[in-house]
């Protein structure tokens, strides 16, 4: 994944799917919490300060996302997207286990300080290992993550918080989020 000579089929198609993944992680985060976000604010029992936990997210992820940029071409691609991966996880845990509007919006924060790396990164990655002529290919994959997060995302949050509960809407993240760093930083 970092600047080293071209990866084997297998490990291209293992460090693609790891790519797919993290930007999945991040494009259906953007989502998945809307729908759930009426019954965020009864439990905790805070409705009017509900913007917070979208607003700390998004605050975080553009302010981290051009860092991530800098400190991918000092440090290598595939350090940097393990520790925003990692970053993003312990957010998410943080967040399902947040008991007030606060701690949430506390945890939605550094949940952003990992995910405002991860579509960015994704994208560098694949143009590090995919020649221009063969990147419309595999944009058209990673469009596919972003409809399917379009989709999916508000479904499950609806599901999650009406018939389950809210903090599963995070608790998804943390298996996703390792196979996306077992499969992009693992190959």
């Amino acid at each position: 994944m970092d600047e080293a000579a071209s990866p084997k089929p297998a490990e291209f198609r293992q460090v693609m799917v790891g790519l797919g993944l993290a930007m999945l992680l991040s494009a259906l985060d953007q989502t998945i919490v809307v729908t759930a976000m009426p019954t965020i604010g009864q439990e905790l029992g805070d409705p009017q300060n509900l913007p917070l936990i979208v607003t700390s997210y998004l605050v975080a992820a553009t302010t981290v996302t051009p860092l991530y940029g800098k400190f991918a071409d000092v440090y290598g691609r595939r350090h940097i997207l393990a520790a925003g991966l990692i970053i993003f996880i312990l957010g998410s845990v943080a967040c399902a286990m947040a008991s007030t509007m606060g701690l949430l919006a506390a945890a939605r924060f550094l949940q952003g300080m990992g995910g405002g790396g991860l579509i960015s990164l994704a994208q560098t990655v694949i143009a590090d290992l995919v020649t221009p002529r063969e990147r419309g290919r595999y944009q058209t994959y990673f469009a596919a993550v972003f409809a399917t997060s379009s989709i999916a995302g508000p479904v499950l949050g609806g599901f999650f918080a009406q018939y389950l509960h809210w903090s599963l809407i995070f608790w998804i993240n943390v298996p996703l989020g390792l196979a996306a760093l077992s499969s992009s930083i693992g190959a």
